[in-house]
């Protein structure tokens, strides 16, 4: 009798494990919409950000049981390693070689100003982390600027002017947004 019991409550058992796991998920993946949506509500380009907003919430660890301050911070440590991988991946490009001397110049100019935004990305983690919410949305607009000042320094690189870094600088910019949206719709 007691064997019986057992087979019968195990596969039980671990429906319902699978259905709460499932609503719990569910449950968490409602809060990251509902944030994304009143942040991008009034953007503009918003039917590109929501969307991004939200796969980029969703993929990132800890986020299932974060509130929407929770999702501010991880926004925002999203764009401290897009940022930091925005360098290396700009140092690797140089390092490659082969790039004429405006195109030299450009790479230069986005790795300084990568550079000068990740310090800036620092004091906006203060500012967040202390509720400083208008300084964190300055200077995450300081930060903003390195990703249009890198596309710009591109723009003059002689011949098309197309930037190799033209996907990197879009989501940073991007997570950027989205970053500086969220703060904005807590205050």
């Amino acid at each position: 009798m007691a064997a019986r019991l057992v087979s019968v409550s195990v596969p039980l058992l671990l429906l319902l494990v699978v259905v709460l796991t499932g609503s719990r998920a569910a449950l968490a993946s409602k809060t990251v919409e509902q944030t994304c949506a009143k942040a991008t509500s009034g953007a503009r380009r918003k039917e590109l950000l929501a969307p991004f907003c939200v796969s980029s919430l969703q993929a990132a660890p800890g986020s299932e049981g974060a509130d929407a301050r929770g999702l501010a911070a991880i926004a925002t440590n999203l764009t401290l390693a897009n940022y930091t991988a925005a360098v290396a991946t700009i140092k690797a490009l140089e390092r490659r070689g082969g790039w004429s001397e405006r195109s030299r110049r450009a790479l230069a100019t986005c790795r300084q100003r990568y550079i000068e935004a990740l310090n800036v990305v620092h004091s906006a983690v203060h500012a967040l982390a202390t509720g400083k919410l208008r300084d964190y949305v300055s200077d995450m607009g300081v930060v903003r600027k390195a990703a249009t000042d890198c596309e710009g320094a591109f723009g003059g690189a002689g011949g098309n002017g197309k930037s190799p870094l033209r996907k990197v600088d879009a989501d940073a910019d991007n997570l950027t947004v989205v970053a500086m949206l969220i703060v904005r719709s807590l205050q």
